[in-house]
């Protein structure tokens, strides 16, 4: 007998002259609580069939917190959390107070699909209100890409013109790309313990999250580059000023090749390509880090801090290329041909 970490082989047979028919081992089946009679699913994935059972109805997992037990910040943190594990309710009882209250607003104002469904003296219940079909992940990644790009470009911006009233703006508005961070992040939670609802290309649920992992680091770091911009005591000179756009422009134009590529075709001499011309780039990054090193100029140091937010960029890129190599190559029927060159 096989372990149990080992896979069954059946063969297929032919029942009736009009059914095939696969047969499970008792034993297997015991354990997992089935009998005769009992519906399962087979879901294609890929060249393989995944076998599960159907989901319920009103199945709804609900996570319950203590307001007694937790202080508003460590509530507000896990009403996130419970989102970001899958949670389709979560339930605030132990008669929250205004404190208590308003941290929970406050998670949920930060997530997407989810709203307070009910409130009492007793209690506060958030439900979420996703319909996944109508959020395909490649449409949530796009405006992950779109905005983070958005304010990457307006904080270089803003810091080349030490314009620190345009980075007080510019900072916190990474929250957009934060929300749709916990979106795929909660999907790929899901992923874990059930089936999709849906396919989406070659990505995997993995795959969409480690995606937007890279986004939203690229965001965190716009928003570095926003505070820049409050300390810069004057604009750089025009040379500097023109190299670091220029390093930024061609470092926001690497994540886009790179995540269009991952989201589209695909394609690993393409994405290859992106990741060797990014390691260029790289290059000319830290020749201008010592060229301001040399300089010794007044802001040299913050204007560091921006071009490393820049070179931070160009990683997460290729960080994105990666991912969509990782899936090329797991999804070629013939991988000995799939490989860049």
């Amino acid at each position: 007998m096989t372990d149990r970490t080992d896979p069954y082989e059946r063969k297929v047979q032919l029942t009736g002259g009009t059914t095939y028919t696969v047969s499970l081992p008792k034993g297997w089946a015991n354990d997992r609580s089935l009998d005769t009679g009992d519906t399962l699913h087979l879901h294609p994935r890929g060249g393989r069939l995944l076998l599960a059972p159907p989901e319920t109805e009103g199945g709804d997992r609900t996570v319950s917190l203590s307001a007694a037990r937790h202080d508003p910040t460590g509530i507000g943190r896990l009403v996130a959390a419970a989102y970001v594990a899958g949670a389709d309710v979560v339930r605030v009882d132990g008669s929250p107070d205004r404190a208590d209250r308003a941290a929970v607003r406050d998670a949920v104002g930060g997530l997407v699909g989810i709203e307070i469904a009910e409130e009492t003296a007793e209690t506060m219940v958030a439900r979420t209100m996703l319909d996944v079909a109508d959020l395909p992940p490649t449409r949530t990644l796009e405006r992950m890409a779109d905005r983070t790009l958005s304010l990457h470009a307006e904080a270089v911006a803003a810091a080349l013109a030490g314009d620190g009233e345009a980075g007080r703006k510019i900072r916190g508005q990474d929250d957009d790309v934060d929300r749709l961070f916990g979106l795929l992040s909660r999907e790929f939670q899901r992923s874990l313990v059930e089936v999709p609802a849906h396919g989406d290309g070659g990505l995997t649920p993995f795959d969409h999250y480690a995606i937007a992992r890279q986004l939203e680091r690229v965001a965190d770091h716009a928003e570095k580059i926003a505070e820049a911009a409050e300390a810069i005591a004057e604009p750089p000179s025009d040379p500097v000023a023109a190299d670091l756009d220029r390093l930024a422009t061609d470092a926001r134009a690497a994540v886009e090749r790179a995540f269009s590529e991952a989201i589209g075709e695909c394609d690993p001499r393409a994405l290859g390509a992106m990741v060797a011309d990014a390691e260029e780039l790289l290059e000319e990054t830290r020749r201008l880090d010592r060229e301001l090193y040399r300089r010794e100029l007044a802001d040299g140091y913050v204007l560091a801090t921006v071009l490393d937010s820049i070179t931070r960029t160009v990683e997460y890129g290729i960080n994105v290329a990666e991912v969509g190599l990782r899936a090329a190559l797991r999804n070629a029927p013939d991988r000995s041909t799939a490989e860049p060159t």
